[in-house]
């Protein structure tokens, strides 16, 4: 039998062998850390697409007179849309502060949770009533204080006015 230091020392009666009672519990918080980093990262983006959906739906309803007389002509398309509109109501509902092109949120202690692309509102289909707004979401990732890498999140939402008959 080989002599092993690193079992001697885990069968320690001496008061040394509390490494492997300290391994673990490191290891259990960094999995419970990753953890919760995920479930801050979903919570964030399924809210963030939640508050875009409802903006991209008052834009449709704000629209919605020229899209109706669109309609009553024959035909399901409107010549234009107000991205300007559409960009300051998702920067007031989403409470996000426009620099440089980019929409930030910050925390309470001024640090930055997330910030996204200006959202592109376009017609899913050339022209059609159905829209579709797309950004890309950025959340910073931080470890001891330090800023690591931005993971980027790629989102579109879609809405669509159709008429009651």
């Amino acid at each position: 039998m080989r002599w092993c230091p690193l079992k001697s020392i885990l069968k320690n009666n001496r008061g040394g062998g509390y490494i492997m009672p300290c391994v673990i519990t490191i290891v259990i918080a960094m999995m419970l850390s990753a953890v919760l980093f995920y479930a801050e990262c979903m919570t964030i983006i399924q809210t963030t697409r939640a508050d875009t959906e409802r903006v991209l739906e008052s834009f449709v309803m704000k629209n919605s007179i020229d899209i109706y007389n669109s309609i009553k002509q024959g035909h399901d398309f409107t010549e234009e849309l107000d991205e300007n509109y559409y960009i300051s109501a998702a920067s007031s509902e989403l409470s996000l502060d426009y620099s440089k092109q980019w929409l930030y949120n910050y925390g309470e202690n001024g640090e930055i949770v997330y910030y996204m692309t200006n959202p592109n509102v376009t017609y899913k289909v050339d022209k059609a009533l159905k829209l579709k707004a797309s950004y890309k979401l950025m959340i910073p990732v931080t470890f001891a204080g330090k800023h690591l890498y931005d993971l980027e999140v790629p989102i579109t939402v879609t809405r669509s006015l159709t008429l009651k008959e």
